[in-house]
């Protein structure tokens, strides 16, 4: 039980450091501080958001597809995580969240969205490492 959960509770931990860290930089105004706070957040969240899509989709059986192809999960949880990135833009848009000037903020939004991606595939390849070294594991102790 223990090893199956083992995503969703790194996913957990992740998700305690992410809020910790916002409170920090709300705290002590990182956002504003550090050009580079921003950009770790996203990647965080896209990996945090990444595992527990992993986990939820194809670890938990919630999915019971059942297939070798590795370009379902990547897809799956790419776009479930670009969606959730998107929203979040929109969200920071429309209260008015956002301190940039237009020109930049279109930069602004597309470094985000690409820390978002690079969080979700990096979780993509940690639970593929863990769903097919252990398919491939007890495959051949069989």
């Amino acid at each position: 039980m223990f090893r199956k959960s083992s995503l969703l509770y790194w996913s957990l931990a992740l998700t305690i450091v992410l809020w910790a860290f916002h409170l920090a930089a709300n705290t002590f105004y990182f956002y504003w501080t550090y050009w580079w706070y921003d950009w770790m957040m996203h990647f965080l969240a896209g990996l945090a958001g990444g595992l527990t899509t992993y986990w939820v989709l194809l670890h938990s059986g919630l999915w019971r597809r059942k297939s070798d192809r590795i370009l379902l999960p990547v897809l799956v949880v790419f776009v479930c995580l670009m969606i959730v990135g998107i929203t979040w833009e929109v969200f920071e848009y429309t209260n008015g969240i956002t301190d940039f000037h237009e020109e930049v903020y279109t930069l602004d939004v597309i470094h985000d969205l690409m820390m978002d991606a690079l969080g979700a595939i990096t979780a993509v390849i940690i639970g593929m490492k863990r769903t097919f070294l252990k398919q491939n594991s007890s495959n051949t102790s069989l």
